[in-house]
C-alpha cells in the first residue's frame, strides 16, 4: 500500500513537471519578452498546450504507453532547456501540489466518471480517431479537451488510475497562480483583483475541496476565474503600460478558448469582451496587435480541432446545436430526431424538468420562456442553489469580520477603481445568458453567480483596504490557513469514511490509493469483422470500444478509419 502510494505520487510529480515544460514552450511561442509569467499560469498554459497536442495526435495515434511516454519526455526536456533555475521558480508549485495531493486519494469518483469521463478517456487512450462514436453510447457524444488531457495520463502500472490527476493539476496551478499574484504582484495589481483572487482561493479550498466533484465542469470554471482576472486588469489597471495590456488581452483570449473546449457553455463569458466597445478607444490598434501568425495559430488550432472532434463523434460541429449538425449528409452522424430530442432534454434537465426522480409533462411547453421557473425554484433553487448563495454570503462575512475596521474607516485606497457599473452590467448580462438557457450551477454557473453576489462587496473592500500592506497580508494569510484547514479536514474525513466501507460494497477503498472501479461484465462481439465489447449500464473501465447495444449498429472501414453507422 505504502509503496503504491509513493509510486503514485512519483508518477504524478513527473506529469506535473512535464506539464510545466509544455507551459514554457507556450510562453516561448507567445514571445512575451517583458511579461514575467506567474508559474501557476505557466502550468495552466501547459495544460492548454497538451489539450491541443493530444487532440491532434488522436487523429493518427491512440494515446498508448509509447505515445504518452514520448509526450512526457519532451515536456521534461523542455523544462530543462527553457528553465535553468527550475527549483527556485517552481518550488511553490511543488509545495502546493504536495499539500493538495490528499484530494486525489479517493475511492468514490464523480457521478459521471463511469458514464462518460472514464470511457471517453480510455477510448482515446486505446484507439485513434473513430467516426460516429455517438451512435454507440450517449456518453461518447460529449467531447471535452479535459478527456484528451486525461488520456495522456494512461501509463504503465497505473493505466487509467491517473486520469483524475488532470483535475488536481488544474487545482494546483490555480492555487499557485492565486498565491503568487496575491503575495508577489499585489503592488502592481488592482486592489479589486487582489481581493477577488483572495475570495476565489477561499471558495475553491473550502467549497470545492472534493476533487471528485470537479467532473468536466470545475476545471473550466478555474480557467474562467483566471480569465476574469486578466479582463479586469486589462480594462481598468492604469499601472500597466499598453504593451503589457496587449499581453493580458492575448492571455485572456487563450484562456476563454481553453474554457470553451473544456465545456462549450463557457462561451457565455466571452460576452465580457463587450466592455471593449464601452471603454476602449483604440479598437483598431488592439485588433492589429492580435494579427500575429503564431498567436492566431494558438487561438484557432484548438477551436478547429474541438469542432472536428465534435463532428467526428456526432456529425455536429458543436453538439447539440442543431443548425451546426449534418445528420442528412453523413450516414454515421446522429439523426436529426435524436439531436432535436437531446436539445430539449439537456435544457429540460438544467431547468429542473428532468432528473433521476423528476419528469414533467409537455417538455417543450415547460422550457418555453419562464414556464419552468416555479418548478425549478422548488426542485433546484431550494437546496443546491440556495446553499451556494449561503456559501457566497458566508465568505463575505468572513472577510468582513477580518477587515471591518478598515471598511468603516474614513480612509480610501488610491490603487483601485470605484464600483464599475459597466463591468457589473456585463456580469448581469452573462448571468442572464446562463440563467435563461442552462440554469444549473454545473453548467458554467458557479463563477458568474458568485461574481453577481460578491462583486459589490469586493468593490467596497477594494476602496478601503490596501492589500499590499503587511498587516492586511497577514490577515489574508490567516484566512488562507483556515481555508486549507477546512480543505484538509474534509478530505481526511472523507478518506477515513471511504476506508471504513466494506469490500463487499461499492466505492470501497480496498485498492487504496487508487479509486474504486466497478467490475463490469462484458462480452466480446464481432460486427462486420470488428470486435467490440458489449455491456449493460455504464461502461466504467470496459476495454474499448465499449457499446451497450449491438442490434442497431453497422460498421465500415475506409482509409484505415472506422465508421459506426446508424441503421
Amino acid at each position: 500500500m505504502i509503496s503504491t502510494l509513493v509510486l503514485f505520487f512519483t508518477f504524478s510529480l513527473i506529469i506535473l513537471f512535464s506539464t510545466v515544460g509544455y507551459g514554457l514552450i507556450t510562453v516561448k511561442l507567445l514571445q512575451f519578452k517583458k511579461y514575467n509569467f506567474n508559474y501557476g499560469l505557466i502550468g495552466i498554459l501547459g495544460l492548454f498546450s497538451l489539450s491541443v497536442i493530444s487532440s491532434y495526435t488522436h487523429l493518427f495515434f491512440p494515446h498508448n504507453y509509447l505515445h504518452n511516454s514520448i509526450i512526457i519526455f519532451f515536456g521534461l526536456l523542455s523544462l530543462v532547456l527553457f528553465n535553468k533555475e527550475f527549483f527556485n521558480e517552481s518550488k511553490y508549485t511543488l509545495i502546493i501540489f504536495a499539500l493538495l495531493f490528499v484530494s486525489i486519494l479517493m475511492a468514490k469518483t464523480n457521478e459521471d466518471f463511469s458514464y462518460y469521463h472514464l470511457p471517453n478517456s480510455l477510448q482515446f487512450a486505446e484507439q485513434k480517431l473513430q467516426f460516429g462514436l455517438g451512435n454507440l453510447n450517449h456518453g461518447f457524444k460529449h467531447i471535452s479537451s479535459l478527456f484528451m488531457i486525461m488520456s495522456l495520463n494512461y501509463l504503465p502500472i497505473f493505466e487509467f488510475y491517473l486520469f483524475n490527476l488532470t483535475n488536481l493539476l488544474f487545482l494546483t496551478f490555480f492555487i499557485t497562480f492565486l498565491l503568487l499574484e496575491i503575495y508577489f504582484k499585489n503592488k502592481k495589481n488592482l486592489n479589486l483583483s487582489n481581493i477577488l483572487l483572495s475570495v476565489l482561493l477561499v471558495l475553491f479550498l473550502s467549497k470545492f475541496s472534493r476533487l471528485a466533484e470537479y467532473g468536466s465542469d470545475l476545471s473550466g470554471q478555474i480557467v474562467i476565474s483566471i480569465f476574469i482576472f486578466f479582463i479586469i486588469e486589462f480594462f481598468y489597471n492604469k499601472n500597466i503600460d499598453q504593451e503589457e495590456k496587449i499581453y493580458y488581452l492575448k492571455i485572456s483570449l487563450i484562456l476563454i478558448v481553453f474554457a470553451i473546449t473544456l465545456k462549450f457553455i463557457s462561451v457565455i463569458y466571452s460576452a465580457l469582451y463587450l466592455i471593449i466597445f464601452f471603454s476602449n478607444k483604440n479598437k483598431i490598434s488592439l485588433f492589429l496587435n492580435l494579427m500575429k501568425l503564431n498567436y492566431l495559430i494558438l487561438i484557432f488550432a484548438p477551436l478547429i480541432i474541438f469542432s472536428f472532434l465534435n463532428f467526428s463523434s456526432t456529425g455536429c460541429l458543436i453538439y447539440p446545436v442543431e443548425i451546426l449538425c449534418f445528420s442528412e449528409k453523413f450516414d454515421w452522424a446522429l439523426s436529426s430526431e435524436i439531436i432535436k430530442y437531446l436539445n430539449v432534454h439537456y435544457e429540460l434537465w438544467s431547468k429542473g424538468g428532468a432528473g433521476p426522480n423528476i419528469s414533467v409533462d409537455n417538455h417543450e411547453k415547460y422550457i418555453t420562456f419562464i414556464n419552468w421557473v416555479p418548478h425549478w425554484f422548488s426542485v433546484y433553487f431550494i437546496g443546491k442553489f440556495s446553499d451556494y448563495i449561503l456559501v457566497s454570503f458566508f465568505l463575505i462575512l468572513v472577510f468582513f469580520s477580518f477587515y471591518y475596521k478598515n471598511i468603516f474607516s474614513s480612509d480610501k485606497n488610491s490603487n483601485t477603481l470605484s464600483f464599475n457599473k459597466n463591468f457589473y452590467l456585463m456580469i448581469i448580462l452573462v448571468f442572464f445568458l446562463w440563467f435563461f438557457n442552462f440554469p444549473s450551477l454545473r453548467y458554467a454557473g458557479y463563477i458568474i453567480v458568485f461574481l453577481l453576489i460578491v462583486y459589490p462587496f469586493l468593490s467596497i473592500m477594494a476602496q478601503k483596504i490596501n492589500f499590499s500592506e503587511k498587516n492586511n497580508i497577514k490577515k489574508l494569510s490567516i484566512i488562507f490557513l483556515i481555508s486549507y484547514s477546512v480543505f484538509l479536514t474534509k478530505n481526511v474525513s472523507r478518506i477515513n469514511n471511504e476506508l471504513s466501507i466494506s469490500e463487499i460494497h461499492h466505492h470501497n477503498f480496498k485498492n487504496f490509493p487508487l479509486f474504486w472501479v466497478d467490475d463490469r461484465k462484458y462480452e466480446s462481439v464481432v460486427i462486420n469483422g470488428h470486435q467490440l465489447n458489449l455491456t449493460s449500464g455504464s461502461c466504467w473501465a470496459v476495454p474499448s470500444t465499449c457499446i451497450r447495444n449491438a442490434s442497431a449498429l453497422e460498421i465500415k472501414k475506409k482509409n484505415n478509419y472506422i465508421f459506426y453507422l446508424r441503421k
